[in-house]
């Protein structure tokens, strides 16, 4: 996983089934500058998921604005990716890329292997047990469209990120200074609008809501805003905007788009019962932010705002208004300069790193080792054939001295041993977790609730709910004679606690797997 941040000028870009954005800016230490914001029609007709059409109509947009940089980053759609949570024990990084490979096949629509997987990992609970891992899955035949396209607009994709992970980042940087305990954004497109809730600076939730603006109610706004005088005769910002069209049809959105919201925070609500949306914000170019700002703040009592970056990046009020609909691309941006580890990357994934790898990487310090000891013996063995009594008296001595310190010695071999040892008895909890998920059915018939593990006792703890009854014994049996290739002992001892039921859950009976980790003889 690299955390390296990248420097140098680039291209944010994003765009839906109307409008193009791009934002020109260059990344360095001490953190961003803003070259150029524009916005650009896409024609009525244009197919945007062909990449050839998409990628040439990029290119067109650049070219017109002379804009030479080649280096581009790009997000995926919420409508694009599948985005779970899962909470996982506290571990070390290089081991939650396994765990989060076994628990997100379970979770998938579709197979694995048709897909991406990345993750970001989020702040530990108090006590330091959990941690909730938001995972964002996304079909590998998406990933390689955006990649065509890039490529027909002849511009290096850098890393594709996720579009509600980069609108969390540029809220938060805005709100930076007093960040509500949660805080929705609304980022209004013509077709599909993304509606995000943070929980400080955490995505908590993030739905796609299919509401069609209609052509009329609200023209995009084109701009394009020059921070840098150099590149333009003026600097500024040029926009030009059509008003709503007629208030029915206003309203008919506007209604629309709050009856959304409302969905979204009851859907927020089920995995946090009694949650409270304490501040609102709306991105969008479409005419219809501000109606529908004021309605959210009438209706649902929130205050509420419209996205304005101008105090993020130095501009004038006016600057930022007219930016209201960049929150994603400027997110993306301003990401560049963290540890990009803690961003989603689809192009470069969080991978485990393997047995093999590692003792690879070991490799060069053994083959060193070797080469030392070998030319010792050389060393040796030719002063041994030396016909010369003064070294053979040497050798006496050495080997005296080393007689002395046979017991010192000895006391070393004794240590080498029980550390060995020790790391013998050290479980690696992504092999265990995996070998014991396997005999867990799927989320159909059984889902995990809970779960603990316990180095010290070899022990994992599984609460688990179940549609029938005999699940969970069965579970109990294939764990109890499951056996390792290589082994020739069972893995695991396994047993369930007392079995409840509640008639009218989904899942009516719940139980506690308690499963011991046996010594079975494989490393």
């Amino acid at each position: 996983m690299s955390g390296k941040s990248r420097t140098g000028k680039i291209l944010a870009i994003d765009w839906d089934v109307r409008t193009l954005r791009v934002v020109h800016a260059s990344v360095g230490k001490r953190g961003v500058k803003i070259e150029r914001v524009l916005s650009v029609a896409i024609p009525q007709g244009l197919e945007t998921r062909d990449p050839d059409l998409m990628g040439k109509h990029i290119r067109r947009a650049l070219d017109q604005e002379d804009i030479g940089t080649r280096r581009a980053i790009v997000d995926i759609p919420r409508d694009q990716a599948t985005l779970n949570t899962l909470v996982l024990p506290s571990t070390a990084p290089e081991e939650l890329p396994g765990m989060v490979a076994i628990q997100i096949a379970k979770e998938l629509p579709f197979a694995v292997a048709d897909a991406v997987v990345d993750f970001v990992a989020g702040e530990s609970d108090e006590g330091g047990v959990t941690a909730p891992v938001h995972v964002a899955a996304v079909r590998r035949e998406v990933l390689e469209q955006y990649q065509a396209t890039f490529a027909a607009a002849g511009l290096r994709l850098e890393r594709v990120g996720l579009r509600p992970y980069a609108n969390k980042v540029a809220v938060c940087e805005r709100l930076r200074h007093a960040i509500p305990e949660r805080t929705m954004f609304i980022d209004v497109r013509p077709a599909l609008t993304e509606i995000d809730v943070l929980k400080q600076r955490d995505l908590a939730f993030s739905r796609a809501a299919s509401v069609l603006i209609p052509y009329g109610v609200g023209e995009p706004r084109r701009l394009s805003i020059v921070q840098d005088e150099t590149d333009a005769d003026e600097g500024g910002v040029t926009v030009e905007a059509r008003p709503p069209g007629p208030g029915g049809e206003l309203d008919k959105v506007v209604n629309a788009l709050v009856l959304e919201v409302t969905r979204s925070i009851e859907a927020y609500r089920a995995t946090e019962p009694g949650a409270q949306i304490d501040h609102v914000v709306v991105g969008g170019d479409l005419g219809v932010e501000e109606a529908l700002a004021e309605e959210i703040q009438k209706r649902l009592k929130v205050t509420t705002e419209i996205y304005n970056p101008a105090s993020t990046f130095g501009w004038e009020p006016d600057e930022g208004a007219a930016a209201s609909a960049f929150a994603a691309t400027l997110g993306l941006v301003l990401s560049q300069t963290d540890d990009l580890s803690a961003h989603f990357d689809f192009l470069h994934p969080k991978k485990a790193v393997s047995t093999t790898e590692e003792r690879l990487k070991k490799a060069p310090l053994v083959a060193a080792v070797v080469v030392l000891f070998l030319a010792a013996g050389a060393v040796g063995l030719a002063e041994m054939t030396k016909p010369d009594r003064k070294a053979l008296a040497e050798m006496e001595k050495n080997i005296a001295k080393l007689r002395e310190e046979a017991g010192d010695n000895k006391k070393f071999v004794s240590r080498v041993e029980e550390i060995r040892e020790f790391d013998e008895r050290l479980l690696v909890w992504v092999d265990v977790l995996y070998d014991a998920m396997s005999a867990l059915p799927s989320n159909e018939e059984m889902i995990l609730t809970h779960m603990e593990m316990n180095q010290k006792d070899r022990r994992v703890v599984f609460k688990t709910k179940c549609k029938e009854r005999e699940k969970a014994t069965e579970v109990v049996e294939q764990l109890n004679a499951f056996i390792r290739p290589g082994a020739d002992t069972v893995r695991f001892r396994a047993s369930m606690g007392p079995q409840a039921e509640k008639a009218k859950d989904l899942y009516p009976f719940s139980q506690t797997l308690r499963i011991e980790v046996l010594n079975d003889g494989v490393g």
